[in-house]
């Protein structure tokens, strides 16, 4: 019994990799990654100030840049540039070195890929969150919640530009063969025939043309098979044929 999807899947075809279908992560689990990686980066931002005023500065740094004659411009910068890096890199510098991953990511069980099915390179990576900024609109990513809601893929306008989806990485389903594996139809029509020739005229061939013959199907098709004289080949190729017939 095949598994039944609720979302899309997408096809993988790259000459480098498996062919293979995934599951698209559809907009609860983006939205699920997201509220995690979102208190993940507000938390890290939240603990750098806090360390900051306590540790690098004094007890009173933060209340002191609120003083209204005071000059406290180097504090501030000191405190609130490394967090604001800290929050707004936190997405393309994971998902670079976690190769389209993060920890909300993983929690949710979806990943970055690209349509080829490999992971996001580093201008994909940034392309994608540079358009946060456009998705974000007005606040609270109307644009990219309506984007992803949507699209047939369920992808964002990010995504959209750079080239990439959101899907399942824990996801099963998943029939992959390898491409230079994958049967050539139109070949293994042309084997039959000439296996049922053979067989036909098996009698009218001298005993070195069949042996010839019959290795020279075998290694078209791919077979290993090594028979020890004609009958046994003879026997052999029956079988096969007798296979292909049921």
């Amino acid at each position: 019994m095949e598994a039944e999807h609720v979302n899309p899947l997408i096809h993988f075809d790259n000459e480098d990799v498996s062919s293979h279908d995934m599951e698209i992560a559809g907009v609860g689990a983006r939205s699920y990654a997201f509220v995690i990686d979102w208190h993940i980066r507000l938390l890290l931002a939240l603990a750098w100030i806090y360390c900051a005023a306590l540790f690098i500065y004094d007890d009173g740094a933060l209340a002191s840049l609120f003083e209204q004659e005071a000059n406290h411009a180097s504090t501030a910068w000191g405190i609130f540039l490394p967090a604001a890096l800290l929050y707004f890199t936190y997405h393309p510098v994971l998902e670079m070195f976690m190769h389209g991953n993060t920890p909300g990511k993983h929690m949710a069980g979806v990943q970055i890929l690209t349509l080829s099915g490999e992971a996001p390179g580093l201008d994909k990576i940034l392309i994608r969150n540079l358009l946060r900024l456009v998705d974000g609109f007005p606040g609270v990513y109307t644009v990219g919640l309506l984007f992803a809601i949507f699209t047939r893929n369920h992808v964002r306008l990010g995504d959209i530009a750079a080239g990439t989806v959101l899907v399942y990485s824990n996801n099963e389903e998943i029939h992959a063969t390898k491409v230079d594996e994958q049967p050539d139809s139109a070949q293994a029509a042309d084997n039959d025939a000439i296996l049922h020739e053979l067989l036909d005229r098996w009698s009218q061939l001298e005993k070195e043309q069949r042996m010839s013959l019959g290795h020279q199907l075998l290694d078209r098709m791919g077979d290993n098979f090594v028979p020890g004289d004609a009958a046994e080949l003879k026997d052999y190729l029956k079988q096969v044929a007798n296979k292909k017939n049921d």
